[in-house]
């Protein structure tokens, strides 16, 4: 329909309904995913620029398609700004968001009547990091008969390389590729770098799930503990295809049932992360909350992305010990009342893990802490390391400036989820 003249927008019943790729690199075809409630225009643009201003800065305009709409104004006011309102050629399935700053975002818009695993899992797509399929790809995808008759069966040796294809899709930045070695390991419930999370745990079982074509759409691994009545899942990948996630759950709250609680994404052995990187897989993370799991112990997923620009006091020493498990470094500075510490692992293939357990929990000290990133730097230069990814954990928490000025860039929170047995579980 024509463009009507300027509207104050009205109250949105619901808040969006968006996925934004996590780290905001821009590398892939779309920067995320929008799937409005209705085709009221003028309510759905309240919501979504509402939405998007409070993470992205001021939106000055959209361009979208005008035909998908019932009514499309010229201009909206929201909260007293005025959004222009424009067509956007050739395509039904995106809109453009432009910034104050001109700065324009490429949104996935899914039809409002969309059934929700659909809508679900081509939103996940949209959003994922270097994803590189169009909009009407991911529409078409999601809509193919890939759901229909999944199934479950015990890994086999020929699914090797679709499992490591599956935990590729959802590795993130930064994080070392899962090789066959290490799949091999995990399967056998081992470790050569570090076993010791190993020794608890019963050997694992792994499952995959098939589609109706034969192929391996997803795979989950689970263990039980040896002395006490709880499960674990290890890892799980599904590409964010809700359907095939909450198979996958389903099937392995069946496999554990009777325990009087579940952990997932822990510390203990996984494929490459110790927990469920959130914001790249939230589907995952919110199947988990609705079969009864409660988020725990997160940690900040950091890459160092630039040159550190810290420069910190000469006299301040750090004490480096040997680790054997992991093989690394134990790093620690001490001041007169107050001391900080963390985990250097020794690099694999150029990749160097930190594990930040920061300042004492009576006191932070910011000379301390630059102290030892400082000395981060100058162990990994020095043992080959050309990527960097630090975990970071304390109380109080470490203030992001610290990270920045050490070269690191947050790209993901991690959870570990557990779940309590409940009368009717």
């Amino acid at each position: 329909m024509p463009n009507q003249p300027h509207l104050i927008a009205p109250t949105a019943l619901r808040p969006a309904r968006v996925f934004l790729e996590p780290t905001l690199t821009r590398d892939g075809t779309l920067d995320g995913a929008w799937w409005p409630c209705s085709t009221d225009l003028s309510r759905e643009l309240s919501a979504l620029v509402n939405l998007l201003q409070d993470r992205l800065g001021p939106v000055l305009r959209v361009r979208l398609d005008l035909t998908s709409w019932d009514d499309v104004p010229a201009h909206l006011l929201i909260d007293g700004r005025f959004l222009r309102v424009s067509g956007l050629p050739a395509t039904s399935d995106v809109i453009h968001v432009i910034l104050d700053d001109q700065d324009g975002f490429l949104l996935l818009v899914i039809p409002p009547d969309t059934s929700a695993p659909i809508a679900t899992a081509a939103m996940a797509t949209a959003a994922r990091t270097g994803n590189t399929l169009s909009a009407s790809e991911i529409l078409a995808y999601c809509r193919s008969p890939v759901y229909r008759s999944l199934r479950m069966r015990p890994y086999r040796a020929s699914d090797r390389e679709a499992v490591l294809s599956l935990a590729d899709a959802d590795r993130l930045p930064g994080q070392l590729v899962c090789t066959p070695a290490t799949l091999d390991e995990a399967l056998a419930g081992t470790s050569h770098r570090d076993p010791a999370p190993w020794a608890g745990l019963q050997h694992p079982r792994t499952d995959v799930l098939m589609d109706a074509d034969g192929q391996v759409a997803g795979a989950v691994s689970y263990a039980t503990h040896r002395h006490h009545n709880t499960g674990q899942i290890l890892w799980l990948h599904g590409r964010e295809v809700l359907d095939v996630v909450e198979t996958l759950v389903d099937h392995t709250l069946r496999a554990l049932g009777g325990r009087k609680a579940i952990d997932a994404f822990t510390s203990a052995p996984g494929l490459g992360l110790g927990a469920l990187p959130t914001g790249r897989r939230p589907v995952t993370a919110k199947v988990l909350e609705h079969a009864g799991f409660t988020g725990r112990a997160s940690w900040r997923y950091l890459r160092r992305s630039a040159p550190p620009e810290i420069d910190t006091a000469a006299h301040l020493r750090v004490e480096v010990v040997s680790s054997m498990t992991p093989p690394g470094w134990w790093l620690k500075a001490h001041g007169d009342d107050c001391s900080a510490e963390l985990v250097v692992e020794e690099p694999v293939d150029g990749h160097g893990v930190v594990w930040w357990f920061g300042g004492d929990t009576r006191h932070t000290d910011a000379l301390l802490e630059r102290a030892l990133l400082r000395e981060v730097g100058t162990i990994l230069g020095e043992h080959g390391a050309s990527e960097t990814i630090l975990y970071a954990a304390g109380d109080p928490e470490p203030d992001q400036d610290l990270f920045v000025a050490a070269g690191y860039t947050e790209i993901d929170r991690l959870v570990s989820y557990t779940r309590q047995a409940t009368p009717t579980s």
